[in-house]
């Protein structure tokens, strides 16, 4: 099949005129003004990496892994709901990327296609199962004994979506996600629940799963804290793409807080504003182990099905393999904050 992209960038572009310009504001926007949105994407960009010459590099390695799963590369899927609004099998279609690769690929509990269906569409990928606390702890029971069942790499927990935020990109144009495309994956029972957990929820799901567990949604050392004190595999340090909480910190701001926090079995996962391969070393730089992207799989997925999915992290890792080369750095190990000049 003859590409029909070459950089994220133009991807992002063509996808904006094959798509419902509604559909696509929803994609794009963040909280209120989309202030956190931005400044994701801002704050990568003022960082400076600092090369190495003549280090002999001739071939670099990106593998990587996680609880014991080799990955072909640090660059992971994170979750994102409402995905048939794209394409007509949404979640599944998104998967069939990653169906005959080592990659990781999230979905969730507000997605639209339920874990049964993108699981029996593909059988090989190595699928995370986020959760969303929308319903009490026999529903989330549930969830856990399904993630298990169906053979998830990892149990995800979402913990800054309380509610629904104001997003003006979409809300001025009167857009409402959930009136497009269809639905497998049944509707939580009780969206605010969430507003009554605390820190005890995390002991629970550890007591009630044998999955490792990731927070998601941690952006101050605070929290950062909270999690690993109960001991958690991983933590997720996300603002939601900007999507929920229009604080002004962004993932940068976030890892480079907690940095100095991170033991060593404890594993740190980032997303927010990454479009370059030279975002995804700077993050690793920062002291991330895997790298989530979102919006731009989305655009792939517009584009042309799993094939613009594949596309698009085939041209990241390129883009990093590329950027190591150039920088001198050999694989992960060699990334650290000493390359950097923030």
């Amino acid at each position: 099949m003859k590409k029909q992209f070459y950089t994220v960038r133009q991807a992002e572009s063509f996808a904006s005129k094959k798509i419902r310009s509604g559909s696509f504001n929803w994609l794009q926007a963040g909280a209120e003004d989309n202030f956190t949105r931005d400044k994701n994407i801002y704050d990568l960009q003022k960082i400076k990496i600092i090369p190495k010459l003549l280090n002999k590099i001739n071939k670099v390695n990106i593998s990587a892994s996680l609880f014991g799963k080799k990955l072909i590369s640090p660059l992971i899927l994170s979750p994102m709901g409402h995905q048939t609004q794209f394409h007509y099998d949404g979640e599944i279609e998104t998967c069939k990327a990653f169906n005959k690769t080592n990659r990781l690929a999230f979905f969730g509990t507000q997605g639209r296609i339920s874990l049964e269906d993108i699981r029996k569409s593909n059988k090989n990928s190595i699928i995370g199962w986020e959760i969303f606390p929308f319903g009490n702890t026999s529903w989330i029971k549930k969830e856990i004994l399904k993630a298990e069942k169906l053979k998830c790499l990892s149990l995800c927990l979402c913990l800054d979506a309380n509610v629904r935020s104001h997003r003006y990109q979409d809300r001025e144009i009167g857009y409402d996600a959930r009136k497009y495309g269809r639905r497998t994956n049944p509707l939580p029972p009780n969206v605010n629940q969430a507003l009554n957990f605390d820190w005890s929820l995390i002991n629970w799901v550890k007591k009630n799963s044998n999955l490792p567990i990731i927070t998601k949604g941690v952006i101050t050392k605070d929290d950062f804290k909270e999690a690993a004190k109960r001991k958690v595999d991983a933590i997720w340090i996300s603002n939601h793409g900007g999507r929920m909480l229009n604080s002004g910190i962004s993932s940068v701001d976030a890892i480079r807080e907690v940095k100095d926090l991170k033991g060593k079995k404890l594993k740190i996962i980032i997303d927010g504003g990454i479009r370059k391969g030279s975002d995804i070393l700077k993050y690793l730089c920062l002291g991330a182990d895997l790298v989530g992207i979102g919006r731009p799989a989305i655009y792939g997925l517009i584009n042309s099905g799993h094939l613009g999915v594949k596309e698009i992290f085939d041209i990241l890792d390129s883009e990093l393999k590329t950027a190591m080369m150039n920088g001198g750095f050999k694989n992960l190990d060699s990334m650290n904050l000493n390359r950097l000049k923030i």
